[in-house]
């Protein structure tokens, strides 16, 4: 296995940072799962009654899926960063 030349440059990616977050809040989750009910009772009854109970449990699809489509959008500052590296 060998890393790709502009590896350093890829935190810049919004993909990466996309994943970074919901690796976060899924660990998080993980670890304290306890605070998903927190967080939900926390929010007033108006913001339960906006958001779907499916759209809840698929939130770590939505992030995932979030960062896929940010793999697909030109990132100019990321393509500095990568001729800056090779140059």
């Amino acid at each position: 296995m060998k890393l790709i030349p502009h590896w350093k440059a890829m935190w810049r990616s919004w993909s990466v940072q996309i994943n970074a977050l919901g690796l976060a809040i899924l660990a998080w989750f993980t670890f304290d799962p306890i605070a998903v009910l927190s967080v939900w009772n926390a929010m007033p009854s108006a913001v339960h009654d906006l958001i779907p109970e499916q759209a809840v449990s698929g939130l770590g699809a939505i992030i995932f899926g979030l960062a896929m489509i940010a793999r697909l959008v030109h990132q100019p500052k990321l393509q500095e960063k990568r001729n800056g590296e090779t140059s």
